[in-house]
């Protein structure tokens, strides 16, 4: 088991102690160490608060921890408080430079709620900058492909500018690597635009 899991003694919904060989509690079946949005589907506000207030415990001991850092970025993003998550996420960046769904939530965290139309153009670049890191780091992952499709979509092809790569080119790369329903769901909900 990792380190930062060893932070967390007990679990963030139900209190039980943490046992140190797995991520997931034995009696509520909840992650101790949130790394994807998709942990956090069937929680409410109540639950998600739950774990920024464990979280925060464990990150006072070692604020500079990156998962610590990063399970909270995601915690805020889900709520929707993407200031917070976005400093929380350039936070857990700084030792993780490697994970490329970081820079995905970071340029999801760019638009703070609004679909790419309504966003100017500068913020628009920012968000790109995000998302073509994360491809670069994993250039066979589709939702970052289908993310960069959907905001060249509706802020580009929307208001009649040429850019390079098209949507319609990044959206060929994302069905080549088979990106997923739930993927194309979630990246849609985020970007609060679809196709």
């Amino acid at each position: 088991m990792n380190d930062t899991v060893a932070m967390i003694i007990e679990c963030p919904q139900c209190g039980a102690t943490v046992k140190t060989d797995c991520n997931v509690c034995e009696y509520c079946n909840s992650e101790y160490l949130i790394k994807s949005l998709d942990s956090l589907s069937s929680f409410d506000k109540r639950g998600i608060d739950k774990y920024i207030t464990n979280y925060k415990k464990a990150a006072a001991n070692d604020p500079s921890n990156s998962e610590i850092n990063a399970a909270i970025a995601i915690c805020y993003l889900k709520l929707g408080l993407f200031n917070f998550a976005a400093k929380f996420f350039e936070k857990a960046i700084e030792d993780m430079m490697e994970n490329s769904d970081l820079y995905f939530y970071l340029a999801i965290c760019v638009f703070k709620g609004k679909r790419p139309f309504l966003i100017p153009l500068t913020l628009i670049k920012k968000a790109e900058e995000f998302l073509e890191a994360a491809i670069a780091l994993s250039p066979d992952s589709g939702k970052y492909y289908y993310a960069h499709s959907l905001i060249k979509y509706d802020y580009y092809y929307k208001k009649r500018l040429n850019t390079c790569p098209n949507f319609q080119e990044l959206l060929d790369d994302a069905e080549h690597y088979q990106i997923s329903h739930s993927d194309k769901q979630m990246v849609e909900d985020l970007l609060k635009i679809s196709f």
